[in-house]
């Protein structure tokens, strides 16, 4: 009985060491140092290039420095402006977009008191994106389209005087650039920020009391942003 006992625990402490022996051996025909659930995982490849033919949705909140003049008055104001951009990947490197920007800004002067300045962009534009093989993918990009303008004031200066004013702003051409940067959280869901600097194309048509008037406003603006590839 004894003999039986012994030769059992010899065989369970063979199996044991045997057991141990394997798990240090690597899962392949070299049998290297490391072992089964000891070796290192494999590097992390992330590439959050998105090929052609993939949609994206980019929208953001920018700090935005506005400047405007309108006629003799003038101003600027630092203040929030949301912005959106549906895209369509035409190819691997580049996008076609569709942007909207919205800012309405406000100033005061110690003569003309109030002057504000609204604008919204509504463009078409292209950007392309650099595939750096990596969760870190850059993009430049920019565009052309029609700027929905207001201004106003609440005085101007006549011959000298200062007098209350009526104003009225045409809408204008205008183009916007940008570049930034998207990091990839998921498969399709990115973290991107960005400048981007929205100007017109000349001065928009205003009319001050009837007299004609010149109205030019620009933006520049740092976002941050969430990204979706479908």
């Amino acid at each position: 009985m004894r003999i039986l006992v012994a030769s059992a625990v010899l065989v369970s402490l063979v199996l044991s060491a045997g057991a141990q022996e394997y798990g240090r051996g690597a899962l392949n025909a070299d049998r290297e140092t490391s072992g089964l659930g000891r070796a290192p995982l494999p590097a992390a490849n992330h590439d959050g290039f998105a090929s052609g033919g993939a949609w994206g949705l980019k929208l953001g909140l920018g700090w935005a420095n506005v400047d405007w003049d309108l006629g003799p008055a003038g101003g600027s104001e630092s203040l929030f402006a949301p912005q959106a951009s549906l895209f369509y990947k035409a190819t691997d490197n580049l996008d076609v977009n569709f942007s909207m920007l919205v800012l309405s800004a406000e100033d005061k002067d110690d003569q003309l008191g109030s002057t504000e300045a609204d604008m919204s962009r509504l463009a078409l534009g292209l950007r392309y994106w650099i595939n750096t093989q990596s969760r870190i993918t850059p993009y430049v990009g920019g565009g052309l389209g029609y700027y929905l303008l207001d201004g106003k004031t609440d005085n101007t200066r006549e011959n000298g005087s200062v007098v209350p004013a009526t104003v009225s702003v045409k809408d204008a051409p205008g183009a916007f650039l940008e570049g930034g940067a998207a990091f990839q959280v998921s498969d399709t869901f990115f973290i991107n920020a960005d400048l981007t600097y929205d100007f017109l194309l000349g001065s928009a048509d205003a009319t001050i009391n009837g007299d004609d008037e010149d109205f030019d406003v620009k933006s520049l603006s740092f976002n941050l942003g969430v990204t979706w590839m479908f």
